[in-house]
C-alpha cells in the first residue's frame, strides 16, 4: 500500500467515526487547568498571577496539599494528553491543506492568540496588578509610569525585549505546540525520501504493556536527568523543559495513533492493567511524599535536582501520563463519544475558555479578596463561576465575533 493509499484510508477511517470523546476530553482538560490555577491562588504551590497568603491550620494545610498534589499530578497527564491530541489531528490537516496552507491555518490559530496574548493581554493585566499594590508585581520599577511608559520600557534593552516576547504565562503551551508542529512539517519532508518511505511500517499494533512501560521509564529517566539542571519551575524562555521530553513523545503517539489507527484497537485490558500501574505509581509517590513530609525535606526537592525525590517524582510522571492515555482514550471513546447540548457547547468554547481564564479568574479572585472566608470555601465559589465566565464570555463574545467564519469551516469538513 503506497502513503497516499495509506492516508486516504486513514481520513476515511476518521470520516467513518465521529470522534465526540476527544472534545470531551477537551472539556475536561480545560476545567482542570482551571481548577489547577485556582488551587495555586489560594494554595502555596506553583507559579500565578494573583495569590493570597493564607494561614491554615496543619490539617487543612495538609489536605491542601492533597489536593494539589492530585490536581497537579493529572494535569500534567493532561497536558501530555493534550499534546498527543495535537499530533493526532496534525497527519490529517497537514494532507488536507498542504504545508503552506496547513501553516497559515497553525499560526492564526495558535500564533495570533499566542501573540496577542504575549503582547497585550500580560502586559496589561501584570500592569494592573503592579497599580493595585498585588506583590510581587508592585515592585517592578518599570510599572510605576503610564501603561505606555511599562510598554516603552521592554524595549530599552535586548535582554528585557526577550523577556517581553517570551514571557506568555499560561499560554507556553501554545508556543511549544508550534515547535513541534515544526518538527512534524520536517519530518514529513523527511519521509518524503524513497529509502526513507520504504522502513516505515505499513502495519503497526499498539506495543505490549512491557515494552510501554519501559519506555515510560527510560522516558523517566530522561527526564530525570533534564531535571537535575532544570527543574520543573525553571523555564528559559518559559518553555518547561523538565516537561518537554515527555510532551514530544506524546504528540509523537498522537500522529502514530491516527495512521495506524490505535483509538479503535485499545481495549479494557488495557485500562486494567493501566489502572493497576497508576494506582500502584500514586502509592509509591505518596509513600515518598510522607516521608519527606515526616523528615522535614523540602518539597521543592521534587521538582528537580539530583535527588530520590525528584528521580520517583519523574518516574511516577511518566507512567502515570502513559497510563491516563490508555485509561481516558478508551474510557471516554466507549462511554463518552457523545453530546449533549451542554457538552456540545463547552466543547465548542474550551478552546477560548482556557485563552480567557486569566483574566477572568484574577478578576474573580479579586473580587472575594476582601471577604473573610476560610480557601476552601473561596475556592468551592471562585471554581465554579470561573468556569461560568469563561464559558459566557467565549460563547457569547468571542465566538459570535467568528460565526460567519466557523459555519465556512464547519460546511468545508
Amino acid at each position: 500500500m503506497s502513503n497516499n493509499q495509506s492516508r486516504i484510508l486513514m481520513n476515511t477511517e476518521f470520516k467513518r467515526t465521529r470522534y465526540l470523546f476527544l472534545d470531551n476530553i477537551k472539556v475536561l482538560f480545560t476545567v482542570l487547568v482551571i481548577y489547577w490555577h485556582v488551587m495555586v491562588t489560594y494554595v502555596e504551590a506553583g507559579w500565578w498571577y494573583y495569590k493570597e497568603v493564607n494561614i491554615v491550620d496543619p490539617i487543612s494545610y495538609i489536605f491542601f496539599l492533597l489536593l494539589t498534589s492530585i490536581g497537579g499530578v493529572f494535569q500534567t497527564s493532561l497536558l501530555g494528553l493534550f499534546f498527543l491530541l495535537g499530533g493526532y489531528f496534525t497527519p490529517k490537516s497537514y494532507d488536507r491543506k498542504g504545508v503552506w496552507s496547513f501553516w497559515k491555518e497553525r499560526l492564526i490559530r495558535l500564533g495570533i492568540p499566542l501573540l496577542l496574548y504575549i503582547v497585550l493581554i500580560n502586559p496589561i493585566l501584570i500592569y494592573s496588578l503592579a497599580k493595585i499594590g498585588i506583590p510581587p508585581w508592585n515592585t517592578l520599577p518599570m510599572s510605576q509610569g503610564s501603561l505606555i511608559d511599562y510598554y516603552f520600557s521592554r524595549f530599552f534593552s535586548w535582554e528585557a525585549f526577550i523577556d517581553f516576547l517570551s514571557f506568555g504565562g499560561p499560554m507556553w503551551f501554545l508556543r511549544v505546540l508550534l515547535i513541534f508542529t515544526a518538527v512534524y512539517t520536517l519530518w514529513r519532508q523527511i519521509t518524503k525520501l524513497g529509502p526513507v518511505q520504504r522502513k516505515i511500517p505499513k502495519q503497526l499494533s499498539i506495543p505490549r504493556y512491557s515494552y510501554l512501560l519501559l519506555s515510560a521509564l527510560g522516558l523517566g529517566c530522561l527526564t530525570f536527568i533534564v531535571r537535575i539542571f532544570l527543574p520543573i519551575d525553571t523555564r528559559p524562555l518559559e518553555i518547561p523543559w523538565g516537561q518537554l521530553i515527555q510532551y514530544l513523545m506524546m504528540f509523537s503517539i498522537g500522529v502514530i495513533c491516527i495512521r495506524y489507527l490505535w483509538f479503535e484497537k485499545m481495549t479494557r485490558k488495557h485500562v486494567k492493567i493501566w489502572l493497576l500501574t497508576i494506582v500502584i505509581s500514586l502509592i509509591v509517590i505518596y509513600i515518598d511524599f510522607i516521608i519527606a513530609i515526616a523528615m522535614d525535606v523540602d518539597l521543592i526537592d521534587f521538582t528537580g535536582g539530583a535527588s530520590l525525590h525528584a528521580f520517583l517524582f519523574a518516574m511516577v510522571d511518566n507512567v502515570i501520563s502513559m497510563g491516563v492515555i490508555f485509561i481516558l482514550i478508551k474510557v471516554f471513546y466507549a462511554k463518552f463519544n457523545k453530546q449533549g447540548p451542554i457538552l456540545r457547547k463547552l466543547s465548542a468554547s474550551a478552546y477560548h475558555m482556557y485563552l480567557v481564564h486569566p483574566l477572568v479568574l484574577v478578576a474573580l479572585s479579586l473580587g472575594f479578596a476582601s471577604l473573610s472566608l476560610l480557601p476552601i470555601l473561596k475556592i468551592g465559589i471562585v471554581f465554579p463561576l470561573a468556569i461560568l465566565f469563561c464559558y459566557l464570555i467565549s460563547h457569547y463574545i468571542i465566538q459570535k465575533l467568528h460565526w460567519e467564519k466557523h459555519i465556512r469551516d464547519s460546511q468545508n469538513n
